[in-house]
């Protein structure tokens, strides 16, 4: 996903983004690469997790990227060109208020991603308490002055349906491969399934996972 969510990204290059916010950054890979690509923008990650935090702080280690422990996101009391969120809306009750809180926040741009679709019933156990219909999101934003700017509907078939009806046959989530060290056959694994994601996937439509970059309306 980390490709397409920097395809959506690269078209702010010459955007003047100077301030960048990650919600729900967890251990900080993304925000890392995040904070790589926009080398002038100070970059911050946020997470209600103390772990996730901790592991983050320890692993990535930028001029302009600092990790906060932040359990009501009060960060979003200020102001950001650039709030990103990915892979988290799916885990929270009230989305539409977060949403909300992001449209405050975000000064010229908010980046998103989620899953869309079925609902597996193995993705209940990581958490998720939806999937997304498409539109749904956009629908929402452009209530709240955000035009989609560039939008994915990403990873058909490999990704999904069938990598997500592979991991709900086989519960991955409760096996013991997917626990514990991240060794050589997880790696291999992995391997395999990015690459069938990134080359033999769909990334624009027919897609299951969406990625996408919101522009504010300056009409507004």
């Amino acid at each position: 996903m980390r490709h397409i969510l920097f395809e959506c990204l690269k078209q702010l290059d010459d955007e003047g983004i100077h301030s960048i916010l990650d919600v729900g950054c967890g251990e900080g890979t993304i925000t890392y690469f995040t904070a790589k690509h926009f080398t002038d923008a100070r970059v911050a990650g946020i997470d209600i997790s103390q772990v996730g935090i901790s592991c983050a702080q320890q692993r990535w280690n930028e001029p302009n990227l600092h990790f906060f422990h932040d359990e009501t996101l009060k960060r979003l009391k200020d102001n950001y060109d650039l709030i990103c969120c990915f892979e988290v809306l799916e885990h929270v009750q009230d989305w539409q208020g977060l949403l909300d809180r992001f449209s405050a926040s975000a000064l010229k741009y908010i980046a998103l991603s989620f899953p869309v679709g079925k609902m597996r019933p193995f993705e209940t156990s990581v958490g998720h308490l939806r999937n997304f219909q498409e539109g749904e999101v956009e629908s929402y934003l452009s209530q709240k002055g955000f035009l989609p700017e560039n939008i994915f509907y990403a990873g058909y078939p490999f990704y999904s349906p069938i990598y997500r009806e592979l991991c709900d046959a086989f519960n991955v989530p409760g096996s013991n491969f997917a626990r514990g060290k991240y060794g050589l056959p997880q790696r291999i694994v992995s391997q395999f399934f990015y690459l069938l994601f990134r080359f033999c996937s769909t990334k624009k439509r027919f897609g299951e996972q969406f990625c996408g970059v919101f522009r504010k309306d300056s009409s507004r």
